[in-house]
């Protein structure tokens, strides 16, 4: 079974010997390498929807994984109980949706070491979730497959207070580094300038549909995406400049 690249770099943040829930798991790819690479001697994978998890059935029964691997149907994490797991997977879902299964997630969430967690869309939104309920942002990474990228999120609890404080910040420019991701700018990522300038040549394409819009919402978000256009290409120059790898991200881009 040959795996995406996508799901090859999430496996590689899943610690060894972690017990796993992979939410959303649609065919359990994911579960089946883990449980075939013997990094985890659990995985528990869900899915709401019960023709994915036919196709997981299937793959699962292929290498007689039943032990290894616990397949569920169910919404989010309403079907795994407090301790079952303590590292949670969630990929290819919106950074809304993933936000929504995390909020109510409630006594489970409290028993758990790390979430990696791979927003299709919303990334941002994810961050400010994750750094608002205290955890910590501990590595991020960019990956390209199929010809477009995905951003990888891994957070864990707890975490220094004093790198979370510097994160949050709520001016602009603290917010946007929540939209590209700090610990992706903190190790300056080889992908990340390549990220970024598809990013730019997105808003600049929705800045001239938007040039003759003269209502207020058009005019807000025109000026919103300019500055961003305009920070983006600023990190873009200071990545190819090749700044200081000691320098913190949270310091270079402060006001």
């Amino acid at each position: 079974m040959k795996l995406p690249e996508r799901l090859l770099r999430i496996a590689s943040y899943v610690p060894q010997s972690s017990l796993v829930a992979d939410i959303g798991t649609d065919h359990a790819l994911l579960p089946v390498y883990l449980a075939r690479q013997g990094t985890c001697s659990r995985i528990i994978a869900t899915d709401l929807q019960a023709g994915p998890l036919e196709a997981a059935r299937s793959n699962v029964g292929l290498f007689n994984l039943w032990k290894q691997v616990d397949l569920r149907q169910g919404d989010g994490l309403d079907i795994i109980q407090p301790g079952e797991v303590n590292v949670i997977i969630i990929a290819g879902m919106g950074g809304v949706k993933i936000n929504e299964i995390l909020g109510r997630a409630g006594e489970v969430l409290q028993q758990i070491d790390r979430l990696v967690l791979q927003p299709s869309v919303g990334a941002g939104q994810v961050r400010r979730w994750l750094l608002g309920n205290g955890w910590d942002l501990v590595d991020e990474d960019l990956v390209i497959d199929d010809e477009h990228f995905y951003e990888i999120v891994v957070a864990e609890r707890p975490g220094t207070a004093e790198k979370r404080l510097q994160v949050a910040r709520s001016d602009d420019r603290g917010d946007l580094l929540l939209e590209i991701g700090p610990r992706l700018l903190e190790k300056k990522h080889h992908l990340l300038a390549a990220y970024l300038d598809k990013q730019i040549r997105d808003m600049e394409s929705a800045l001239i549909a938007l040039r003759r819009a003269q209502t207020p919402a058009a005019r807000q978000r025109r000026q919103e995406w300019a500055g961003k256009v305009a920070f983006y290409k600023a990190i873009i120059d200071e990545l190819n400049l090749g700044s200081d790898p000691g320098a913190d991200p949270f310091e270079v881009w402060r006001p």
